[in-house]
């Protein structure tokens, strides 16, 4: 293929998706060296990507700003989209890469004249690309196969694909600086535990996540088997989930729900010995720190959105593989659960724990398990 000196690749998702493409970053940028690399994403995860050594520029669509000033003044919207086409358009970018799904940004892009604009067609919604990959959604493998599908499709190589996020250093000193104030670096086990799911998940928080109970009682176990210290994390809109976890707790936590910007939540992960959490974004958070993690995963199949690369030792992902309603999350909706949650509830303490045993204890480490299906 000609090599293309100017490349935008397009991801306006979620924390899980963007960290998902941070491969598919690297692997552009080992094959164009000396590309300027730009990447379009949305005001949260700017903060992921600001510090990746791949990226030349971010450019930044936040959809809820935009309608916020279309309220306000038309002129304002305007000139904040203007904005940001403008900075595309004096970029002079030949080809990109569009992993939204949809054809709003494929549109904009052809509109402003870039000449090469490839991604998936997701129902026949890649009409103003020149060049796409039909997918019928995202199933049986992780989001990640399908990015580096979509490269070998370019033409691609791809090598490593160890999920990426570089940490700023005003972040890791605060973060060490907060543990030394806080008696976090006396040699005690550090669990982190994160038991809601921040904003991205909306109406569907509830039917994602496992039991404040379950959590405050993984909680206590640790602290007595292991005299773990448990950190909860969570975004302001998670404080009354943490607050009520904490208070079932026997053994007091930490709780930091709302207490931390994104670079220091991921700095205080990146020193945590376990993570605990429900699938989502925190979860591939601590993945892309090296951090081990027990996951629980409910409507959501792992095998899409669990820790990447899949069969890691160091990660625990727990389902309930004998429902043969779930994984119900399809084709990026999840339906009314008749069922009671069933695919959460039969997921107990124990299972959890023993999970965590089985990473924290050195003999069950070497077991070399990846999920662990009941």
């Amino acid at each position: 293929m000609v090599r293309p000196e100017r490349i935008l690749i397009v991801n306006p998702f979620g924390i899980g998706d963007v960290l998902f493409t941070t491969p598919l970053v690297r692997a552009v940028r080992q094959a164009f060296p000396q590309a300027y690399l730009g990447f379009l994403c949305n005001r949260r995860t700017e903060q992921i990507l600001r510090h990746n050594p791949h990226l030349d520029e971010l450019f930044v669509y936040e959809r809820d700003e935009l309608v916020r000033l279309w309220r306000l003044s038309t002129r304002w919207w305007m000139g904040a989209l203007g904005g940001l086409l403008g900075r595309i358009r004096r970029s002079r970018f030949v080809l990109v890469i569009d992993l939204s799904l949809g054809e709003r940004y494929s549109f904009l892009l052809m509109a402003l004249g870039i000449p090469r604009r490839v991604g998936f067609n997701y129902r026949r919604r890649g009409r103003f690309l020149t060049e796409s990959m039909p997918i019928e959604g995202y199933h049986g493998v992780h989001v990640v196969e399908y990015y580096r599908q979509l490269l070998h499709f370019l033409g691609i190589r791809t090598g490593d694909a160890s999920l990426q996020l570089a940490l700023d250093e005003e972040d890791r000193q605060w973060a060490e600086a907060w543990l030394r104030a806080h008696g976090g670096d006396q040699g005690r086990l550090l669990v982190g535990m994160v038991p809601a799911g921040g904003v991205s998940w909306g109406i569907g928080a509830p039917f994602r996540r496992w039991s404040f109970e379950g959590f405050a009682a993984v909680g206590d176990a640790l602290a007595e088997r292991f005299g773990a210290r448990v950190l909860l994390f969570g975004e302001s809109s998670d404080r009354a989930t943490c607050q009520t976890v904490a208070g079932l707790m026997r053994h007091a936590p930490v709780d930091l729900s709302g207490q931390t910007d994104l670079g220091q939540f991921v700095s205080l992960l990146a020193r945590m010995d376990l993570v605990i959490c429900n699938d989502g974004g925190p979860l591939h958070l601590a993945v892309s720190q090296r951090v081990k993690t027990v996951s629980i995963f409910g409507p959501v199949d792992p095998r899409v959105y669990g820790p990447y690369p899949p069969n890691d030792a160091r990660h625990r992902v727990l389902y309930s593989a004998q429902l043969l309603c779930r994984p119900c999350y399809h084709q990026f909706r999840l339906p009314p659960c008749p069922y009671e949650r069933a695919c959460l509830t039969s997921i107990t303490v124990d299972d959890v724990v023993q999970a965590c045993e089985a990473i924290v204890m050195p003999q069950g480490a070497s077991a070399g398990a990846g999920h662990l299906a009941r």
